[in-house]
């Protein structure tokens, strides 16, 4: 049997191929990288929406349960309503109930006879309206107050959310607190 001499060829990858290759495997990466940084950027934005979405409406609404619960009877001091941006009731067990924001840490605060507490931070406007039982602006006199109504803005650097309700306590009677 009479062997041949095989050619040698050469085995592997040019340099071309080699630099396409690698051209190719980085842009992948650059869009891969960019993409996951946005998932982990639009991970991050929606769970401080989340966070500050339920804050905000849980103290929101514990205020409105609460001012649900106004006394409308003879007592003077039963809804105070000469402060801008607060609001002083007195509850059906004779307890006063305050609420306001506090322009210094941007937080909307309650006390209740111990000092006031947060209820939820980046309160960035709390504003209180009074209605008689017509619908019209009560003018800031408590004595004709039949409705309230509450706005409560929160404000980020990503999400602005307000919660609004127009409330008309319990035992407001249809004169409004104090003349019933």
């Amino acid at each position: 049997m009479i062997r041949r001499p095989i050619a040698f060829r050469p085995t592997g990858f040019t340099l071309i191929e080699v630099v396409t290759s690698l051209i190719i495997v980085g842009v992948l990466a650059a869009i891969s990288a960019t993409v996951m940084s946005r998932g982990l950027l639009n991970y991050f934005v929606g769970r401080e929406i989340a966070r500050d979405d339920a804050q905000g409406r849980l103290a929101f609404e514990r205020m409105v349960r609460e001012l649900r619960t106004a006394r409308g009877g003879t007592g003077a001091g039963d809804l105070i309503i000469t402060v801008a941006g607060q609001i002083t009731i007195t509850d059906f067990d004779r307890n006063v109930v305050v609420y306001r924001r506090n322009a210094a840490t941007s937080q909307l605060e309650r006390d209740g006879g111990t000092g006031f507490q947060p209820l939820a931070d980046n309160v960035s406007a709390l504003t209180f309206s009074y209605l008689r039982n017509d619908g019209i602006n009560a003018a800031g006199t408590a004595a004709t107050v039949y409705y309230i109504t509450v706005l409560l803005t929160v404000t980020t650097s990503n999400v602005n959310m307000s919660y609004r309700s127009t409330i008309k306590p319990a035992a407001f009677c249809v004169l409004g607190p104090g003349t019933c």
